[in-house]
């Protein structure tokens, strides 16, 4: 069975002038507009038949082939406009991006159409549109400048600074807990596709990160996720203050791991069984 996530389709290109752009880079004044679709479609051949499935129903061969992705043209998006639309034909969200990099404004939609958040990525004033390494050189969707909320009727909410992907501060606060991000660290560096040894473990930092001072209450739980070619995969729960004895020696164990197969770990961490923050790393001898 082919599965199509998020199916984005080239529909159409016309030259689009955006309105308040940084003038220094001149791919921003004049931008080619693609129009995207956002649903989710799947193949499958069954007794020789085709079946086509658009978000999850049985459609025609002409309407999957209207809603199916082509990523050779979301790849010429380099900078544009993208549009994203249900398949209803409502607009979703608008943004300036390098294939699927927001690298500049965005607008979200209500139903409606009203605008339910408007704000910016940081954008890309290099002049180096290689898309192949936009994200490597920082330019990939990095939220910059002020983002506004808005209710379904138009009604401002509060809005929220960001500096180079960094949070500044949120106005006025709202009175649930938010969580911009959650810091993995060892001896003070991120963990992200490290190599760490099996005493490295249990010296991760784990911070969670707030926009707010809410006093609501938080359940942060973490999921160790071990696996390794030829061995069945082990997974543990832990609270925040458990992890930090964690004995990942008897966990491998348990599995007929060692660290000379060179396992591969995913840490989730949850806040109230919402998956806040994911990483991976390998451990080695």
């Amino acid at each position: 069975m082919k599965k199509d996530i998020l199916a984005l389709i080239l529909f159409s290109i016309t030259i689009f002038p955006l309105v308040g752009q940084n003038d220094s880079s001149a791919m921003y004044t004049k931008l080619s507009t693609k129009k995207m679709y956002s649903v989710e479609t799947s193949f499958q051949t069954i007794k020789g038949k085709a079946r086509y499935e658009l978000d999850g129903k049985k459609v025609s061969k002409s309407t999957y082939d209207k809603f199916k992705p082509n990523w050779k043209n979301l790849e010429t998006c380099c900078p544009c406009l993208l549009k994203y639309y249900d398949k209803n034909e409502i607009l979703l969200r608008e943004i300036v991006s390098c294939t699927d990099c927001g690298v500049g404004d965005f607008k979200e939609f209500w139903a409606n159409g009203q605008v339910k958040l408007s704000g910016k990525f940081k954008e890309n004033n290099s002049g180096d549109w290689n898309y192949k390494t936009i994200q490597a050189r920082g330019f990939c969707s990095v939220p910059d400048g002020k983002w506004t909320y808005y209710s379904n009727n138009g009604e401002f909410l509060y809005s929220e600074f960001w500096k180079n992907g960094e949070f500044i501060k949120q106005e006025p606060e709202l009175t649930k807990n938010e969580i911009w991000k959650v810091d993995i660290a060892l001896n003070g560096e991120s963990i992200k596709n490290k190599k760490l040894k099996i005493t490295e473990v249990p010296q991760l930092i784990i911070t969670p990160k707030f926009k707010n001072n809410a006093k609501m209450k938080t359940n942060f739980s973490v999921k160790f996720n071990v696996t390794a070619v030829g061995f069945k995969e082990s997974t543990k729960t832990y609270t925040l203050q458990d992890f930090k004895n964690i004995d990942v020696q008897q966990i491998l164990s348990e599995v007929g791991i060692t660290d000379e197969n060179e396992p591969t770990v995913e840490l989730t961490i949850y806040n109230n069984d919402e998956i806040i923050e994911n990483v991976h790393f390998t451990i080695v001898k």
